[in-house]
């Protein structure tokens, strides 16, 4: 198997210092809470770090869809480059997203001739209401 999927991290975007080095900006953890719905991010990176077994240009397929609704929110192709064998990163950048509802969307990712796809699922969620809060003296 050439690639193998190590794991994603999603974020609001990844850029790439002159070192090589990468800056993550707005990393999600578990899930995705927006302040109001509908939600439109302008970009949402998928950070993908895989291990290959040889460099090459990789055309994949991707998706982002919710699970409830079946909706496929964004749909495209591309190509996934790896530079050398080994572990190696890959930004994939979508957007705009527009998220309608809360619940379990998946990012799924296709690498041809890859058998399984690669699924990195993630929850849209409201913050929790806050309880009012009454001074003394307030009706």
């Amino acid at each position: 198997m050439p690639i193998a999927h190590k794991y994603t991290l999603m974020c609001d975007d990844v850029r790439q210092e002159n070192t090589g080095k990468f800056i993550v900006i707005g990393l999600y953890t578990g899930n995705m809470t927006v302040p109001q719905l509908p939600a439109v991010l302008p970009f949402l990176t998928f950070f993908m770090f895989v291990e290959a077994d040889r460099a090459g240009q990789f055309p994949i397929r991707m998706r982002l869809e919710s699970m409830e609704s079946g909706q496929r929110l964004i749909e495209g192709m591309g190509m996934m480059a790896v530079q050398r064998p080994g572990t190696g990163a890959s930004p994939i950048r979508v957007g705009p997203v527009q998220f309608q509802t809360q619940g379990t969307y998946n990012f799924v990712v296709q690498i041809e001739g890859q058998p399984e796809p690669i699924v990195t699922s993630f929850e849209v969620a409201l913050p929790p209401a806050q309880p009012i809060q009454f001074r003394q003296g307030q009706r």
